[in-house]
């Protein structure tokens, strides 16, 4: 698998179901995501500063994940990933994602205006990443490392 397939499934997102466990009690959560193409290996999300979740992120950094296709989207495209590193990124919302977020996730303005001064941002370093263009395609692993 190239990094073409990982483009033309990221293309079809803004979202994935983010997969926690802490103390054997797994949990997941729905987070929009952003890609940088500058940096191929690496999702970013934010979160809210003072959410209990930080908590959780911090004691546990190996998550999965799996993409979810945005509506009307035909084939089922999707991409996922097991023992994915979480960290808290040097980049800020402001001065480095925001653009992104606006144009990638629809209405993202309204969530920006309501919580954006709160917001914390999160990377996810990928290494191997199941990927699935949808029916009829060339499906494959996609190897970052």
């Amino acid at each position: 698998m190239d990094l073409a397939g990982f483009k033309q499934v990221k293309a079809t997102t803004n979202k994935i179901a983010l997969s926690t466990a802490v103390n054997s009690e797994a949990d997941v959560k729905i987070v929009n995501i952003v890609w940088r193409e500058e940096q191929p290996d690496t999702l970013y999300f934010s979160s809210v500063e003072n959410s209990p979740t930080l908590a959780v992120y911090d004691q546990n950094p190996d998550i999965a994940f799996i993409t979810i296709p945005n509506d009307g989207t035909p084939g089922n495209p999707y991409m996922r990933a097991q023992h994915v590193q979480l960290k808290r990124s040097k980049l800020t919302m402001v001065d480095d994602l925001l653009p992104l977020y606006l144009k990638t996730v629809p209405n993202y303005q309204m969530v920006w205006d309501m919580i954006g001064s709160s917001l914390v941002v999160f990377e996810l370093k990928l290494n191997d990443v199941y990927v699935d263009p949808g029916l009829g395609q060339d499906k494959g692993t996609l190897h970052f490392n």
